[in-house]
């Protein structure tokens, strides 16, 4: 894996890049970077070329003055990226806020997207918990952003993210933490601002791509139901559970998880 910068209206963006052949690009979730695809990367089949954007403010990019966090201009990001990488047309994977990026994406410029890939996507509505809704208030937010640590960070991935917390990668995730502890304000922007999926939600049905849905059994973050409600909402999509997994098939499971993305992206 190798990694490349670019320069884009939205920031100095970091790429890691593998293989060649057909695209695909692959989108991280909130707190993450595009470390959280490595395991993909390392069972990545001859053919594919990998592409795996950091976020702006995330992982080693960093966003410009003008970028403001948003689900349209995410999506206006990954178009930066897709152009500045000379791409026409590509596969494009989403994982948790990723995914809904990517279904904005898909939506937005469909005649670019080939195939879709939603793992665990931030999509349509859900009930969150009360420790999720806390940060977005005014003031607590701010104040739980200054004083979040490395133990209550782990403890995040550790309970909420994994279901089997062995599978988590220590080091990857200190290294999320790390990033996280010097964007803190621009972590929780980016947080209150693709809270609502409701406008992620309002466009699923418009997506023309042919899309796998690929769902942990036990996401605690956002229920395999979503995942089931998305498979009647878009056409030409199909649903694969992931048993005995949480919020990251890719890492808790990628074996699995390889699999079924790279027989999606492949088959003619």
């Amino acid at each position: 894996m190798e990694k490349k910068r670019i320069d884009t209206p939205s920031g100095s963006i970091s790429v890691a890049t593998k293989g060649e052949g057909r695209p695909l690009m692959m989108l991280h979730g909130l707190f993450t970077s595009s470390a959280n695809f490595e395991a993909l990367f390392e069972r990545l089949p001859e053919g594919v070329l990998a592409l795996a954007p950091d976020l702006p403010d995330c992982g080693d990019s960093r966003a410009s003055a003008t970028f403001t966090p948003g689900w349209e201009s995410y999506a206006r990001f990954v178009h930066e990226v897709a152009g500045a990488l000379g791409l026409e047309e590509f596969d494009l994977l989403g994982h948790s806020m990723g995914g809904g990026i990517a279904v904005m994406t898909a939506t937005g410029w469909p005649a670019m997207i080939r195939r879709l890939i939603l793992v665990d996507a931030v999509s349509l509505p859900f009930d969150v918990p009360l420790k999720g809704r806390l940060p977005l208030l005014k003031g607590v937010g701010e104040l739980m952003f200054r004083l979040y640590g490395r133990s209550m960070f782990f403890d995040y991935f550790e309970k909420d993210v994994f279901h089997d917390p062995s599978k988590m990668d220590r080091k990857k995730t200190g290294r999320f933490f790390e990033v996280f502890a010097r964007n803190r304000s621009s972590a929780l922007e980016a947080l209150r601002a693709t809270a609502n999926p409701q406008p992620v939600a309002e466009v699923v049905k418009r997506i023309g791509s042919p899309t796998l849905l690929l769902w942990g059994e036990r996401d605690g973050l956002v229920p395999v139901r979503i995942g089931k409600s998305l498979e009647s909402e878009i056409p030409n999509s199909e649903l694969k559970i992931v048993p005995g997994c949480g919020h990251v098939p890719i890492e808790e499971r990628p074996n699995e998880a390889a699999e079924a993305i790279f027989e999606f992206v492949t088959k003619e």
